[in-house]
């Protein structure tokens, strides 16, 4: 009979339950969820004290933002005054007092003011209202479709850059090859391979066909350039997925607190056109770009910290231990296969078989061609640096208390060092590759998307 009758729901708690802070948040806790995940929350706060600083730290832990007005008194104002930065963009001391440090490392904090104006204001709740699932995975969507089309022509040009790559090199010792025989070859060799139906001459068409084929091949390559546009490519999908994972983590730009002007979707948004409108201005716009549609929804979520952890860093920690294994053993065996050319040519010399060494030559030259071209002892070092990196940062994240991996600010370095570790190897790689193919094709540099 107490209670106002156009209440639809009511709930009487027990007078034993004193604590009117935490079973607030538990009714509130249990309204946010519901069937198709959680509604979006946001505290607001003007002035308070200890029971409201008890609620923010409740709101720190639970991951919900909270709107913070200042000038109003109280504890809006000792957060506002912990956050803001001073007039040589430092910030203040850490705050003494245990749980106002925790609200202030930890929770998500939109500062405004009692004098702000009202769209500001408005931009916030309702920037918070509209944050929903669906809207994010569309978003990622979009950046992983263009992520997937640049990660698929760059695969295509990588593997026909191979294959023209070790054509030429193949047909170059061929041509040392056929030289040597149009010298030395016996007559009982033309009549032997006269009986297998081979025409008289074939050798000496061979001969001038051999670097005929060479010239087409390095035309073809010096004008389409498919190892450059392979290496463009490379470097913008790198780029683009670093773009994702810091938006998937929610981390620097892309965080609650820098997101209440623009939306962290359309700061993606806007990365995926840079990112893209560069790569046309440079020789990938002479391509085109083929698209096999496949969509993975787990790519289209919010990572918490350990997730990053284990979906980006260890994944590609393995990736880069896989690399180095593989890098050690194609250094390894072409080295001796240089060396063993080398000293089969010294030996040929030795014993008077001297226009053989040409051969010997053309063989050495050519696997010293293939390791400079792919860089294999260059990406090894520079693999094997960011491998280490790597594993520090890891080390470093698990080393963390569980309260100190909720702080903002090592999340954010967490994903700051990770990506910056795989950005520098990457731009290393893309300038080494780059200078690479201007030596062998014997061209200026050209413009590169990164």
């Amino acid at each position: 009979t107490d209670v106002e009758a156009n209440h639809d729901v009511v709930l009487r708690l027990p007078a034993a339950w004193s604590d009117g802070c935490k079973w607030t948040f538990q009714i509130a806790e249990q309204l946010v969820k519901d069937g198709s995940g959680e509604k979006p929350v946001l505290a607001v706060l003007f002035g308070g004290k200890d029971a409201e600083k008890k609620a923010a730290v409740r709101c720190a832990r639970r991951g919900w933002p909270v709107l913070a007005i200042n000038k109003t008194g109280g504890l809006a104002d000792q957060i506002a005054d912990a956050i803001t930065r001073r007039a040589d963009g430092t910030l203040p001391a850490t705050p003494v007092d245990p749980e106002l440090r925790e609200i202030v490392e930890t929770a998500v904090i939109y500062p405004s003011s009692i004098d702000a104006p009202i769209d500001d204001l408005t931009r916030i709740v309702f920037g918070r209202i509209d944050a929903r699932p669906e809207t994010v995975g569309a978003t990622l969507q979009v950046a992983w479709a263009r992520l997937d089309e640049m990660d698929l022509a760059a695969r295509l040009r990588q593997r026909r850059f191979r294959r023209l790559e070790m054509t030429l090199i193949l047909l170059a010792v061929l041509a040392a090859l056929l030289a040597i025989l149009t010298v030395t070859a016996p007559p009982r060799l033309a009549a032997y391979l006269h009986t297998w139906y081979i025409p008289k001459g074939t050798l000496h068409f061979l001969v001038i066909l051999t670097p005929i084929t060479i010239s087409i091949i390095s035309a073809y390559n010096s004008h389409f350039r498919d190892g450059t546009k392979w290496i463009l490519l490379r470097g913008s999908a790198e780029t683009l997925k670093r773009e994702i994972f810091r938006f998937r983590a929610r981390a620097g730009v892309y965080g609650d607190a820098q997101c209440l002007q623009d939306s962290r979707e359309s700061k993606l948004a806007a990365k995926v056109k840079d990112i893209t409108a560069a790569l046309e201005q440079s020789e990938v716009n002479k391509t085109h770009l083929e698209l096999r549609p496949t969509r993975d929804t787990k790519r289209e979520t919010f990572l918490a910290p350990d997730e990053y952890v284990s979906v980006r860093l260890r994944n590609q920690t393995a990736f880069y231990i896989g690399k180095t294994r593989q890098l050690a053993v194609q250094l390894t065996w072409m080295q001796v296969l240089i060396y063993v050319a080398g000293g089969t040519g010294t030996l040929l010399a030795a014993i008077k078989f001297d226009i053989w060494v040409a051969l010997a030559t053309a063989v050495v030259t050519g696997l010293t061609t293939k390791l400079q071209v792919d860089q294999v002892e260059t990406s090894l070092v520079q693999y094997n640096q960011t491998l280490a990196s790597l594993r520090n940062i890891e080390t470093w994240w698990t080393a963390l208390s569980r309260w100190e991996k909720g702080r903002l600010s090592n999340i954010d370095l967490l994903v700051d060092q990770t990506e910056k570790t795989l950005e520098s190897e990457t731009a290393g790689w893309v300038h080494q590759m780059q200078s690479a193919l201007d030596k062998l094709t014997e061209k200026e540099p050209v413009s590169k998307a990164n």
